[in-house]
């Protein structure tokens, strides 16, 4: 019967298909298998001391390579399996003789129902994983901030101020440079600025919410310690496999600068009236005071002349 590798979404389940159409890993038996195990088996004798092969030999060596790829990826199948059938696939899919238990169109549902139930099993224990950490989160808070140093954020995020400063406090369109230290309730450390000598700069807006509302509060040249409710953070989602569903964040935050993006205009000063020098006067004058206005001129006035009348020439003959 003609063999196809089934196209899966699983890279475990991938390699299983892939080896299981490889050469021959395990030898094989004569004699095909039940579909179904007896009711009542009988009890396995002593396993015989085992064997080891010559891995100088390269045969042996990749085929026991192979093995060992199989081996890993069925260990990362978190459902159960009956391994004793695993094996007697792999056997008669090697061998052509053995006629398979199952048909290519069967075995292929059976595997998209193993996927399922792999998901199923791993976004239960996910949840499982979230709620706990949930509930751990809950209880450190509530106790954290029985310490008279902590202090909390408007939207809940408590801290303690480890090195105090009287800088200026950044607004949401601001830009900061931050030093830091990242890590889990647990002490998992997941990122460090410090460590890498490179602090970061950014704008407040365009961070986690929780490190939003810490910023804001902080001032200039201050260093503190903060603990960030998942909720202010990445949430149930949480970030792959470094930051898990529901997580708080523990950080170390030293506050370098702070970029103000808009910065407020200065008033403007008041305008004071230009002075205006006063005429230099014509030398030899005397100087008139420049708030003085000059006098006004007064018109000269006429004065009558008086007219002397003259004898006439009949009035000194009549003498």
């Amino acid at each position: 019967m003609k063999k196809k590798v089934i196209n899966m979404t699983v890279k475990q389940l991938a390699l299983f298909s892939t080896v299981a159409l490889c050469g021959s890993l395990v030898a094989c038996s004569g004699s095909p298998k039940p579909a179904v195990e007896p009711a009542a088996a009988p009890a396995a004798p002593a396993a015989p001391a085992r064997v080891v092969a010559d891995m100088n030999d390269p045969v042996n060596r990749y085929s026991y390579a192979l093995g060992m790829d199989l081996g890993k990826a069925v260990s990362n199948i978190n459902v159960p399996l009956n391994m004793k059938l695993v094996m007697d696939a792999i056997s008669d899919q090697v061998d052509s003789t053995r006629p398979a238990l199952l048909t290519d169109s069967v075995a292929e549902v059976a595997l998209q129902e193993l996927l399922l139930k792999m998901q199923a099993k791993k976004d239960a224990d996910a949840k499982a994983a979230a709620q706990k950490t949930l509930d751990e989160q809950a209880q450190f808070l509530a106790k954290n901030i029985m310490d008279t140093t902590v202090k909390v954020t408007p939207k809940g995020v408590q801290y303690k101020i480890l090195k105090d400063a009287e800088g200026i406090s950044p607004k949401a369109e601001d830009k900061v440079l931050v030093h830091y230290v990242g890590a889990l309730l647990d002490g998992t450390e997941f990122d460090n600025s410090v460590k890498r000598g490179e602090p970061l700069e950014f704008p407040v807006g365009a961070v986690i919410e929780g490190w939003q509302d810490l910023l804001q509060v902080m001032k200039e040249g201050q260093k503190v310690k903060a603990w960030i409710p998942s909720a202010l953070a990445y949430g149930e989602e949480g970030v792959s496999s470094i930051i898990p569903g529901n997580s708080m964040l523990v950080f170390e935050v030293e506050l370098l600068k702070v970029n103000v993006t808009n910065p407020e205009p200065a008033p403007a000063a008041e305008a004071k009236p230009a002075e205006v020098p006063a005429e230099k006067p014509a030398e030899g004058a005397a100087a008139a005071p420049a708030t003085e206005p000059a006098p006004a001129a007064q018109p000269a006035k006429a004065e009558a002349k008086k007219t002397e009348a003259k004898p006439s020439k009949s009035d000194s003959k009549k003498k």
